[in-house]
């Protein structure tokens, strides 16, 4: 498991990813310091669309310095790159086919729908499960509201009013990197080592035909990403997962597909010669003497 980097500061870096709900699409922006999750309903998945709610989030809270984000055609085209430099904010793509590298925003997604599916269900006001939420202590003591903004958010729940006290951001840093380690440690236990992947490597790639297609390694675009080239000349980007390294090499599978492609032509050259019927090697003549009948003999 390869633990994100933690920013030291709010805001700095967020994850943005869209879902589907009730027939609805939505935008969730979520921060990875706070885990303050922003969310839009959208009445167009275009790139113009996405682009114009993100403003405002980034009116309302500034403009980070990176955003993580799947490969999705709302951020892999010309206008959010526009975007990107326009605003001055980094952008990262996650690898095709492995939302787990786009971690925090997946996550996001599975408390939002859980908020707005419970809300959907007992009729209360979507916004206020939304509060609730951003008012509630995470793991680390702290929640997404405090660390975001440093203050205590008022709901509709009652509470008991206490001095505020100031917090050591290191300590709750250093308590939050413990918690990771954690969670590391927990998933590694399930976990196999993966080889490591050198540019020329030739690796299988996972897919429906269970890791049948041939690759090679071409360079490494991002941590545990890699962007590898097909037998048949395909481009194409995936994650360490979806890569099983081989023991050939480049040169040895040119030589075995030149190989194969001799053993074909032979086999096609037998084929078209002229194979003895199975009927003429069986069929013989009979060497036993022959007797005509008795009554031939007396009429001769």
């Amino acid at each position: 498991m390869l633990i994100a980097d933690l920013p030291t500061a709010p805001w700095q870096k967020v994850g943005t990813d869209l879902f589907h709900l009730h027939g609805k699409d939505y935008l969730l922006v979520i921060d990875y310091y706070s885990n303050y999750p922003e969310v839009a309903q959208l009445f167009s998945t275009s790139a113009q669309s996405v682009i114009t709610h993100m403003k405002g989030f980034f009116a309302r809270h500034g403009i980070p310095q990176c955003v993580v984000s799947d490969n999705g055609p709302q951020y892999d085209c010309g206008e959010f790159s526009e975007f990107a430099k326009q605003y001055g904010f980094q952008q990262i793509t996650s690898s095709p086919l492995y939302p787990q590298a786009n971690g925090q925003a997946e996550k996001g997604v599975q408390i939002v729908k859980r908020l707005l599916k419970k809300a959907s269900d007992s009729k209360p006001d979507p916004y206020l499960a939304l509060l609730s939420y951003r008012a509630a202590s995470l793991e680390c003591g702290a929640s997404p509201a405090e660390l975001l903004m440093h203050r205590k958010l008022r709901t509709t729940l009652p509470h008991i009013p206490k001095d505020n006290d100031d917090k050591n951001n290191n300590k709750l840093t250093d308590k939050r990197m413990r918690l990771k380690h954690r969670q590391k440690m927990n998933y590694d236990k399930t976990v196999r080592c993966l080889e490591p992947l050198q540019e020329k490597d030739v690796v299988r790639i996972e897919g429906l035909d269970f890791w049948a297609r041939k690759a090679t390694v071409l360079s490494e675009v991002g941590p545990r990403s890699f962007v590898i080239k097909t037998e048949n000349g395909q481009v194409l980007r995936r994650n360490w997962r979806s890569l099983l390294k081989t023991e050939d090499t480049e040169n040895h599978t040119e030589e075995t597909e030149s190989e194969q492609q001799d053993e074909a032509v032979q086999d096609v050259q037998h084929s078209e010669l002229p194979s003895p019927s199975p009927m003429t090697e069986t069929l013989r003549r009979s060497t036993r003497p022959r007797k005509p009948p008795e009554r031939l003999i007396e009429q001769g």
